[in-house]
């Protein structure tokens, strides 16, 4: 029985080694291209996302790309039009606007993508967007813009021949998109050059792993902005910075008066030092940041949402 396995074996491996050996390489590459054709809304990402700033928006669900730990659900490419639109008009630009080009391609990550469901934890929270290394932000809920938003179709029925926004909900719509922004890069900022440890001892004591049994109402008083804020000091020095630059005046105000004295004293002074490190590590002038902002928030409208010519 050996035998005459041995005997199999080695007659398998003389067939194959002649089939090696007959068979001519073929000069036809076995990597291929993307099976997807660019469309004008690739020609518009490469010419406002990649060439000026070295970023890759991805829109196109790619697993590789995702945190596997999640159950996700890929972004209707409409809504990620909407939002590529949104982040370059109401992020890229204002960042540029204050510094330079040069300091977003430098600083800037080298990947966006956008998940249409919101990424939920088993605590009952839900990640509505993540900065890796540096390098990556993920914005989640993207799916979710017609919650905040209405489009107008031109023909009424899709897309194809153009159509409108309205924000109709300005507060949920930055909250869930352009403050996450502002709120993850400040992380790479902060990961880059760290922010003066000055800024852990205002709260010190009122941080709590379990920030989420707490409303923003309930954080106030304690000297946050939100209840998020209260998880850790580096939460919440970057929710301070992009609350602060993306709310406009009345709501920052209301929500120093929610705090009442102690609370809005501790805000106050966390802002001063926000204020202090991104003028002193990046010669970023945080009013002017909040300034062009809140101009470009009021002129969301403006945006020709469709054009991608």
């Amino acid at each position: 029985m050996k035998k005459s396995l041995l005997y199999i074996a080695l007659l398998g491996i003389a067939v194959l080694f002649c089939a090696c050996n007959e068979d001519d390489l073929s000069s036809t590459s076995v990597v291929k291209e993307s099976v997807n054709e660019p469309t004008d809304f690739d020609r518009w990402l490469e010419e406002n996302y990649r060439a000026p700033f070295n970023i890759r928006f991805l829109y196109r669900y790619e697993d590789v790309e995702t945190d596997m730990s999640y159950d996700l659900t890929p972004a209707r490419e409409l809504y990620c039009r909407i939002l590529a639109k949104a982040v370059r008009y109401l992020w890229l630009d204002p960042y540029t606007e204050i510094t330079n080009a040069h300091f977003m391609r430098q600083y800037a990550p080298r990947v966006m993508m956008v998940i249409g469901s919101g990424a939920f934890n088993s605590n009952g929270t839900m990640t509505v967007g993540t900065a890796e290394g540096g390098l990556k932000i993920t914005l989640y809920v993207g799916n979710w813009i017609e919650d905040f938003a209405t489009i107008n179709y031109f023909n009424g029925v899709d897309e194809t021949d153009g159509y409108s926004v309205t924000i109709d909900n300005v507060e949920r719509f930055n909250y869930y998109y352009l403050h996450t922004i502002h709120h993850e890069f400040a992380h790479i900022l902060n990961q880059k050059i760290p922010y003066p440890t000055d800024f852990n001892a205002i709260s010190k004591g009122d941080y709590a792993a379990q920030w989420n049994t707490n409303t923003d109402a309930d954080a106030a008083p304690l000297g946050f902005v939100s209840a998020y804020a209260s998880a850790a000091p580096g939460e919440d020095f970057v929710e301070v910075y992009s609350c602060y630059v993306s709310w406009d005046d009345a709501t920052w105000e209301a929500k120093l008066e929610e705090a009442g004295e102690e609370g809005a004293d501790r805000i106050r002074r966390k802002l001063e030092i926000v204020k202090s490190y991104m003028q002193t590590a990046w010669n970023i002038d945080v009013e002017a940041m909040r300034a062009s902002l809140n101009r470009r928030f009021n002129d969301i409208s403006n945006i020709d949402w469709s054009n991608f010519n």
